[in-house]
């Protein structure tokens, strides 16, 4: 008795349903799903043309089915993923944005200091020449410490009439090894290395210091020099609360200190007025007047013995 072969699945279908498996559970995403779809439909068609001699319907249809499911399940995710990253990047530039205009409002306060500040010197000290001694320059510092220098140095020459003379400017040099760690303030700008700077540049008859006095200010040998041959001192961005003897006395001419009143609103626009904005962040303290913010303003000063 002849037994008749049953009709042979066609490895297309097979192939379809594995791969439509493999799309919906993710291991095969997309290119599996259509896959699945285009071979199981190749196939169930074969089968349908074979007039018996090939079978495996089922296996075409569930091939090109889960094919299809998995089409229709990757596409949200998809979107969601794409959604995603399109709100993660736009979280981004807003964030950078933001970022951006606090940075340039920043750098419109500093040059209402320094312009308010070089009138001050214009009346005060016209005709002395200047040197600036900034913080130091290291390796992949920031884009906005080259901005804010170049600011200060814009904002004095304005007040000054495009007349101001400067010596020079001096970066504090960093420690070479630090073990990897930031260099500390204290080791890069020493009592020693002020004196270093005002020796080396002699010339200088105003010292503009924009990152205040060293630690161990009291051991300078600055004060110790004649008063005819010891520059004028301005500082900035220091403290204050130990220079109240030394300003009235003469030693260290002014001092820009940030507002103790004030308040920061990083949202609010920066007076077009010079004055204006730089009273709103800043007091310019010398003898004539720490008298008076002294008094105002508590605890800004050591109380003298």
């Amino acid at each position: 008795m002849d037994h008749q072969q049953p009709p042979r699945t066609p490895k297309m279908a097979i192939s379809s349903l594995i791969s439509g498996i493999l799309g919906l559970i993710c291991l095969l995403p997309v290119i599996g799903s259509l896959l699945a779809i285009v071979l199981g439909h190749m196939s169930h068609s074969s089968i349908k043309n074979s007039n018996g001699q090939l079978g495996g319907s089922g296996v075409a249809i569930a091939g090109f089915v889960t094919g299809y499911a998995g089409v229709v399940f990757l596409i949200p995710v998809m979107l969601i993923l794409a959604l995603s990253s399109i709100l993660s990047t736009s979280l981004g530039w807003e964030k950078k944005a933001r970022q951006t205009a606090i940075l340039d409002k920043e750098l419109r306060y500093t040059d209402a200091q320094f312009q308010y500040l070089g009138g001050y010197m214009k009346r005060k000290f016209a005709d002395h020449s200047v040197l600036l001694i900034a913080s130091p320059k290291i390796a992949g510092s920031s884009e906005y410490s080259d901005n804010r220098l170049d600011t200060i140095e814009g904002a004095l020459k304005e007040a000054f009439d495009g007349k101001l003379t400067i010596a020079g400017t001096v970066h504090l040099e960093a420690p070479e090894d630090q073990d990897g760690m930031p260099p500390m303030f204290e080791t890069m700008f020493t009592a020693e290395a002020f004196d270093e700077i005002v020796a080396e540049n002699s010339d200088a008859t105003l010292i503009l210091s924009l990152v205040g006095l060293p630690m161990n200010w009291k051991e300078m040998e600055f004060w110790l020099m004649e008063d005819a041959k010891r520059p004028k001192l301005i500082l900035t961005n220091g403290q204050v609360y130990e220079l109240y003897d030394p300003i009235i006395q003469g030693y260290v001419n002014a001092v820009v200190h940030y507002n103790p009143s004030s308040e920061y609103n990083f949202e609010e626009d920066v007076p077009s007025d010079v004055t204006e904005a730089f009273e709103k962040r800043y007091l310019l303290i010398d003898a004539d007047n720490i008298a008076k913010i002294a008094a105002e303003n508590e605890g800004m000063f050591a109380k003298s013995p």
